[in-house]
Order: structure tokens, then C-alpha cells, then sequence
């Protein structure tokens, strides 16, 4: 009978394990392409994208914690797009008062 090694699927894999690839491959042990030909089942893609979750979170980002969190990009968009939405509330607020101001001037008449 032949001796085979059966690679379990990505995610079947340990967090513990996904940190030691992703460790290896940043560290420069190994490159990717190195990391990703130990094991069959796991795609160069797989282990770019746990380095990515590895950077963006840390331990948190492989262990799935990120999933329900947007990504850092989303996150920044999201902060600027209220930014702006305060900063156009308080333009639209300070254009009210002066048309209401307009509108009193206009009302009284002016006394000389």
C-alpha cells in the first residue's frame, strides 16, 4: 500500500498553523510560491490573503474576527464620508441663517 500525506483543506487548517506559514513567508524563510508547494491544497492566493489578514488584524484577522468587520479601507472611507457629512450640515446650517438674516433685513426697514 502506497504512504500518502493527506493536506487538509485551507480552511480546515489551524489558526496556529495559517500563522506559521504566514510567518514563514513574511519573516523570509520561504516565499509563497515555497509555502503554498508544501502543502497540495493550499493555493499561493490562500497564503497571500492570510498574510493580508495577518497584517490588517494580526492573530484576530486569521482567526475570522475580521469577517465581521469592514476592511481598513471601507473603515476610512466610511470616517471621511461623515466628515463630510457634518461638514456639509454645518455649511447648509450657516446658509440658513443668513437667508433668514436676508429675509429680517429685508422686513425692517432700515433707520437712519
Amino acid at each position: 500500500m502506497e504512504d500518502s500525506t493527506y493536506d487538509p483543506p485551507p480552511q480546515a487548517l489551524s489558526v496556529e498553523d495559517k500563522v506559521s506559514i504566514v510567518l514563514s513567508v513574511i519573516s523570509g524563510r520561504e516565499s509563497v510560491a515555497e509555502a503554498a508547494g508544501r502543502r497540495t491544497n493550499i493555493s499561493e492566493q490562500a497564503i497571500e490573503d492570510w498574510r493580508e489578514a495577518f497584517i490588517e488584524g494580526g492573530l484576530l484577522g486569521l482567526q475570522g474576527a475580521d469577517a465581521h468587520r469592514p476592511p481598513l479601507r471601507e473603515s476610512r472611507l466610511v470616517a471621511e464620508m461623515t466628515e463630510l457629512k457634518t461638514a456639509l450640515g454645518e455649511v447648509c446650517l450657516e446658509l440658513n441663517v443668513w437667508q433668514a438674516l436676508r429675509r429680517h433685513r429685508r422686513r425692517t426697514p432700515d433707520k437712519k
